[in-house]
């Protein structure tokens, strides 16, 4: 009687298990990530950005755009607004628009946040961020990474 009792104690650790593992789990701002024109609920979405370690900091890569193609050419855009004119011919799919990013783990050790380095705009040419000024972008919940001029990216799910 004793060992069954036990084997249904067993038993039903088995089947809770996975449900308090899962809970114990932390929402992340690594994984692909929706990038908006405007807003995100009121918006046509622009791209699909992953947040990964690249390194020693974090950075993001575009995995989708909703215009990959120059609209003069009909070819791949090219990242011709780059400051660096030697940057002029890479893809605008290759670039990363986040980087030197050093991440921020909350008390559980949960990647929450990551601060620090830049943010660049290839439709204008412009990279935000340097040793002067440092920008923090921050998840809110599980589903929104909000950056510090109030834009916001959403978690992305098919």
């Amino acid at each position: 009687m004793q060992s069954l009792t036990l084997r249904s104690l067993f038993a039903s650790f088995l089947i809770v298990m996975p449900a308090g593992a899962e809970a114990l789990a932390c929402a992340s701002v690594y994984g692909v990530w929706s990038t908006w024109e405007d807003d995100p609920f009121e918006s046509e979405e622009q791209s699909r950005q992953e947040i990964y370690d690249c390194g020693d900091a974090v950075c993001s890569r575009f995995v989708w755009e909703a215009r990959p193609l120059d609209e003069k050419t009909g070819e791949p855009r090219l990242d011709v607004n780059h400051p660096d004119e030697s940057k002029r011919a890479r893809l605008v799919s290759e670039v990363n628009i986040l980087s030197k990013f050093e991440p921020v783990a909350d008390d559980r050790g949960c990647i929450t946040e990551i601060y620090g380095g830049e943010i660049y705009d290839p439709r204008a040419g412009d990279i935000y961020g340097d040793s002067w000024l440092s920008y923090t972008i921050e998840l809110e919940g599980d589903d929104i990474l909000r950056f510090p001029n109030g834009i916001a990216w959403t978690r992305y799910s098919d």
